[in-house]
């Protein structure tokens, strides 16, 4: 018989969050299928700024990622043991895949000569710990620097829920950690710089607090009467993706004290927050609907599987190239690399994902019973 704890009951989920995780993937690989070839694959003017913005679909993640963490927190809490729980359930939701893949790349570039990897970078990488290495923060697998990133943010989020909990509390956090971002960007010592960079983790700790404070607004703004929810949430939708079409373009000013990174995090939480408070109408169902969902479900996995996919496309990219106009190559190259991705990402999710989710919950559950003979024996 199933056990219906609190640790293994299934989370809360709202599919507006699953739309935009399959959004989100989906404009990663828009930009991916245009930025991974060398050169870079043309694509039409007009387009390219919206195209070449894709990379920002991790904002997205990192947003979405800290909103459901405060979701879910609650079901760990009533587990009895919050952070076994807590600790469990991420590292058996992102583990498997990432060392699958992580295997795949090692078995295949060792058998090069000379070997691409030594045994630190390896390592490293295993431990899924490497958002703290200098030299290896960018991670083998390609993209897995956000993994790195997510690890760590994982290890402190308890301490977020457990002593920073209202709202006020929240948006002075946000303003610490955009001050930190700010510190480590521009004043760090040279032995921190790299917590600074791209992939560091006080670059990214303002979008993941920012996700902490929408869901306490969404808590709060929940509670309106329906029809002001719908026109604030419509409002915020709209001026979200305004304010991304704006930096897309240029239209917003950016710089070393705004950078477009951290003001797309606003734009998108601003989208998030939108979708979550605008009910239905047919807005909402452009962006909520089964096709975003599914990928929604499968996002992580087309996170990390698309790349090995488009890499082995680039001679039917050049095929493309050369019979058809820019404009429908790049079309028809993003076509095919979705067609192929959306596949392998549903087979590394039911295969790999799911069953590592039902690993973290058993594991969880034996280590409760291991800690309740301990106490009976007590």
């Amino acid at each position: 018989m199933p056990s219906s704890s609190p640790s293994t009951e299934a989370a809360p989920r709202l599919p507006q969050l699953d739309a935009l995780r399959g959004l989100a993937a989906l404009y990663v690989v828009v930009y991916h299928v245009m930025a991974m070839p060398q050169p870079l694959l043309a694509v039409p003017a007009s387009a390219l700024p919206a195209i070449a913005m894709g990379g920002s679909g991790v904002v997205l993640f990192f947003v979405m990622s800290a909103f459901s963490l405060c979701l879910t927190w609650p079901r760990h809490a009533a587990s009895g043991a919050a952070l076994s729980s807590f600790y469990l359930s991420r590292l058996f939701r992102i583990a498997p895949l990432l060392l699958a893949l992580l295997a795949v790349m090692v078995l295949r570039d060792q058998l090069r000569a000379p070997a691409r990897y030594g045994a630190q970078e390896i390592a490293w990488n295993a431990s899924m710990l490497f958002g703290l290495s200098p030299q290896w923060q960018a991670g083998i697998v390609m993209g897995s620097w956000t993994i790195g990133v997510e690890m760590l943010f994982y290890a402190v989020f308890p301490l977020l829920a457990l002593y920073v909990r209202r709202l006020p509390a929240q948006l002075a956090l946000l303003a610490a950690s955009y001050a930190l971002a700010l510190w480590a960007a521009h004043a760090a010592p040279p032995a921190l710089a790299f917590l600074g960079n791209g992939y560091g983790l006080l670059t990214q700790l303002p979008i993941f607090v920012l996700g902490c404070v929408l869901f306490g607004l969404w808590r709060s703004l929940r509670a309106l009467p329906a029809a002001p929810r719908r026109v604030l949430g419509l409002g915020a939708l709209a001026a979200g993706a305004a304010a991304l079409a704006m930096l897309a373009y240029g239209l917003l000013p950016t710089g070393a004290w705004a950078s477009g990174w951290h003001q797309s995090a606003l734009a998108y939480g601003l989208m998030l927050l939108g979708l979550l408070l605008a009910g239905e109408g047919l807005v909402v169902r452009v962006l909520l609907n089964r096709a975003t969902c599914f990928l929604g479900a499968i996002s992580y996995s087309l996170y990390l599987v698309h790349p090995f996919v488009v890499s082995r496309l680039y001679g039917a990219f050049a095929h493309f190239y050369a019979a058809l106009p820019d404009g429908a190559a790049y079309a028809a190259c993003l076509a095919l690399s979705l067609v192929l991705s959306i596949p392998a990402a549903w087979l590394t999710y039911r295969w790999v994902e799911q069953p590592g989710i039902r690993w973290g919950r058993r594991a969880f559950e034996w280590a409760r019973a291991r800690r309740a003979r301990a106490g009976e024996a007590a």
